[in-house]
């Protein structure tokens, strides 16, 4: 379960958390401004990077305006101490290569030193800017924000697919064009997954943390030899061909290497990354961690988010109430209960532009979301039309959006948001509604409310919500207190009318 976006709570591991990584930030940055040497660069870079995966995970959900003021801050330092990194790393490899003994190494080596005296300025003048009051009052602002996820929840291991599926994605490519920028785009994922699973996930970490910063390593340094390939390439005066050619071997011979261990560890059944696969949501859990992310984003854009999650418990409820009946045979999509839960988690996510036509409004915010893993369009464009249907004027031919939808999606908003309708009104029960019980009857469909004590003005409510399900179940709907006598169902029903005729 989530927290709620006001929590204080502090993270399983403080280790991990928002304010543990802005302080090593303020740390990093103290030390680095007295002396700026390699491992103060690397420390603050990486604090920095940590804050900024930190941020690219919980603006997915959060929209406080603070997280991209302190992805800007955290962007622009990085960027003002990428050369003087670079120039380090460059340097530390003419030291490793054999080959770099030569006088073209010694003219590379001058090369990258002057490069690197403009560099330090830069670095120096960009921790001297540096704002600390801003990061301190973020740390402030955001931490209690970002302590609202719990390690290894559902949400967050969503987050840690979606961060596989595109690091994933850039290794295959890699793996089919064999070009620089496809490695390097692969490793930019890979630390991406990397943060997120080491900050997010530790139980994740405990099994793959050490093979994701491995993998990450054989890439990083292959990226760093082809960026030395070109600083010699670029040098002035041009390096002569004999020397270039055995400079290219040595650079060629390092970088095979290291690419032919990144294949050995994700190649054929064996491969990493299918190991990785297999550790993250699938299946029926990958389901629940869609809206489980849902969830999360609605949260914080949803004013009484606890009365949506009693909503949607009870959507779900009915929807399996009614499935045992057949009522939901012949649906377009084999995710219809999980489509409805979600849409009564952010059936109000629209109230963040007012009150009026809300409904409209979160039809309007579900269409611009991002697909979930696993869903068709078709399926979110559904879940858009049931949180719009929730309330206010039922589905009809002239709604444009209702009307160019098959009819087999037609059938299934009305039923859809039927249950939506249903599961509001029970929500507003003075005692919570407990349980509910469908039969079918010789009238048509008794829906039991354990917790509901039929009086007004619940009953009146009930009426009217019940109408869309009515059309959509072809049948009068009779809402009853869960403790009431039930009618016989149908069977039931004939086989007492059977043993009265014989009697």
């Amino acid at each position: 379960m989530r927290r709620k976006p006001t929590s204080t709570a502090a993270p399983a591991n403080p280790d991990a958390g928002l304010a543990h990584w802005i302080s090593r930030v303020l740390k990093q940055r103290k030390r680095a401004a007295k002396e700026l040497r390699p491992e103060s660069v690397h420390d603050l870079r990486t604090a920095l990077r940590r804050c900024l995966s930190m941020e690219d995970a919980h603006s997915e959900f959060d929209p406080h305006p603070d997280w991209k003021k302190m992805k800007r801050a955290a962007k622009r330092l990085l960027k003002n101490l990428g050369g003087l990194r670079d120039s380090d790393v460059l340097l530390e490899w003419l030291e490793k290569l054999e080959v770099a003994k030569d006088k073209t190494g010694a003219d590379l080596r001058g090369a990258i030193e002057a490069e690197r005296a403009n560099f330090r300025q830069e670095a120096e003048d960009a921790l001297k800017n540096f704002d600390q009051q801003k990061w301190k009052s973020w740390a402030g602002e955001l931490t209690p924000r970002a302590n609202s996820f719990l390690p290894d929840s559902l949400e967050l291991r969503y987050v840690a697919l979606e961060r596989w599926q595109q690091a994933f994605e850039r290794h295959r490519f890699s793996m089919r064009s064999r070009s620089k920028i496809g490695y390097h785009r692969t490793r930019v994922a890979l630390k991406k997954l990397r943060y997120t699973v080491e900050i997010f996930l530790p139980a994740q970490k405990m099994k793959w943390g050490e093979e994701l910063r491995q993998l990450q390593n054989l890439l990083g340094e292959v990226h760093d030899l082809d960026v030395l390939w070109s600083k010699l390439i670029s040098l002035k005066p041009a390096v002569d061909r004999e020397a270039k050619a055995a400079w290219k071997a040595a650079i060629g011979a390092e970088r095979k290497e290291r690419l032919k261990q990144y294949a050995s560890k994700t190649s054929g059944k064996a491969s990493l990354w299918l190991q990785w696969r297999q550790m993250l949501p699938d299946g029926q859990e990958l389901e629940r961690a869609a809206v489980a992310e849902l969830a999360a984003w609605a949260c914080f854009r949803t004013p009484e988010f606890v009365h949506q999650q009693r909503v949607a418990a009870l959507a779900a409820e009915l929807f399996d109430a009614l499935e045992v009946r057949g009522f939901t045979v012949g649906m377009p999509t084999a995710r219809p209960r999980y489509i409805v839960q979600a849409a009564a988690l952010l059936e109000d996510i629209g109230r963040v532009d007012g009150d009026k036509r809300h409904h409209k409004n979160s039809y309007r915010l579900i269409r611009k979301l991002p697909l979930p893993v696993g869903w068709r369009p078709a399926e979110l464009q559904l879940m858009a039309l049931v949180a719009r249907y929730h309330r206010k004027a039922l589905p009809q031919a002239k709604h444009k959006e209702f009307s160019v939808l098959a009819s087999t999606f037609q059938q299934a908003t009305l039923l859809l948001a039927g249950i939506l309708r249903l599961a509001n009104a029970l929500e507003q029960a003075p005692n919570a509604i407990r349980k509910l019980h469908v039969d079918v009857t010789l009238e048509g469909l008794m829906i039991r409310a354990y917790g509901f004590d039929g009086e007004e003005p619940l009953l009146s409510k009930l009426a009217t919500a019940k109408h869309l399900l009515e059309i959509a179940c072809r049948r009068p709907i009779v809402i009853t207190p869960g403790t009431a006598g039930a009618p016989l169902r149908a069977v039931e029903a004939k086989e007492a009318n059977t043993k009265s005729d014989a009697a």
